[in-house]
């Protein structure tokens, strides 16, 4: 019980009515919410047709994060993929951009703080 009686209730409280007031404040528009999900799409199945487990395949871990945001009054944000690929060899004649999406990319495929303030 140490640190429950460390805690100001005074403090949160103050936090709380701050936050309630900022989100007050702001246009349902300017509410998004983000959403992230990892896509493995060189993974082999896990079952063949007869749903026996298959033995002898090793899954490829080769993932893309894909985000999708949406703000409160229902807006779509375009997709946001993050790969290992600095130019995917898919990108050869054409952007992200030109599909409807963005792609970034860094060593692990993870949506990090710097791709997020993006």
């Amino acid at each position: 019980h140490g640190e429950a009686g460390s805690v100001d209730l005074k403090a949160i409280e103050k936090k709380q009515q701050r936050n309630i007031t900022i989100y007050n404040n702001k246009q349902p528009k300017d509410n998004l919410n983000i959403d992230e999900s990892s896509l493995f799409g060189k993974a082999p199945p896990d079952h063949g047709l007869a749903t026996k487990q298959m033995s002898g395949k090793e899954a490829n871990k080769e993932q893309l994060t894909v985000a999708f945001m949406c703000s409160a009054t229902g807006e779509k944000f375009p997709l946001f993929f993050i790969g290992k690929s600095k130019q995917p060899c898919c990108f050869a004649k054409w952007s992200p951009k030109d599909h409807g999406f963005y792609y970034r990319n860094n060593k692990t495929s993870w949506m990090t703080s710097e791709l997020f303030e993006e």
